[in-house]
């Protein structure tokens, strides 16, 4: 499994892996970015903290596109996000085997961002409010507010003229589902 993740988040990034850790893949090697740390570390630390939780964090069955064309930073915040709530849902339902679920693969025109859990779900009836800055389910610390994450991965979507939906998982959960088109429009600020 380490050998998919690492070769998940070279895809990502846009950085080979070196040939002693590669899963078999057909494709060439990529040329190298000066920002795969940043991502490799995104995911280690991501699932480390939600091992300390008793939460699973694993990599879908999908093979990853070529990576989008979206900065890094942009990519860590949605995927950032994404994965701290899914891993807080999980953590928070008495599920048996509590899991947070990355994916990334091509559509026509578009790579798709996925994080999936088996918590509790979002109702139906709240899940536009939950995109709305200042919106959470969370009891907010003295020190800080609530209700950012959400709004910054759509925000970050619609940057790029892309969407992001939530629905039920099968079986119970949610689903969070990026969809970011592969030439998107000039996002100001953005520099992949």
């Amino acid at each position: 499994m380490y050998a998919r993740a690492r070769q998940f988040v070279a895809e990502l990034s846009g950085h080979p892996v070196p040939e002693r850790d590669r899963a078999p893949s057909p494709r060439p090697p990529r040329e190298r970015r000066p920002d795969e740390p940043l991502l490799h570390a995104l995911l280690a630390g991501k699932r480390a903290a939600a091992a300390e939780r008793g939460v699973t964090l694993r990599l879908a069955d999908s093979r990853p596109p070529a990576r989008p064309a979206v900065a890094s930073r942009d990519l860590v915040t949605v995927l950032g996000n994404l994965i701290d709530n899914a891993v807080d849902a999980a953590a928070a339902h008495p599920a048996a085997k509590p899991f947070a679920e990355v994916g990334m693969w091509a559509e026509p025109g578009a790579t798709v961002l996925s994080v999936a859990d088996n918590g509790p779900g979002v109702p139906t009836a709240l899940r536009t409010a939950v995109f709305r800055e200042g919106w959470s389910t969370k009891k907010a610390p003295p020190h800080r507010g609530r209700g950012v994450g959400l709004a910054l991965v759509d925000g970050v979507a619609r940057r790029y003229g892309g969407s992001v939906r939530l629905t039920e998982r099968p079986g119970g959960g949610a689903v969070f589902t990026v969809r970011l088109p592969r030439n998107p429009p000039v996002a100001a600020g953005a520099t992949p």
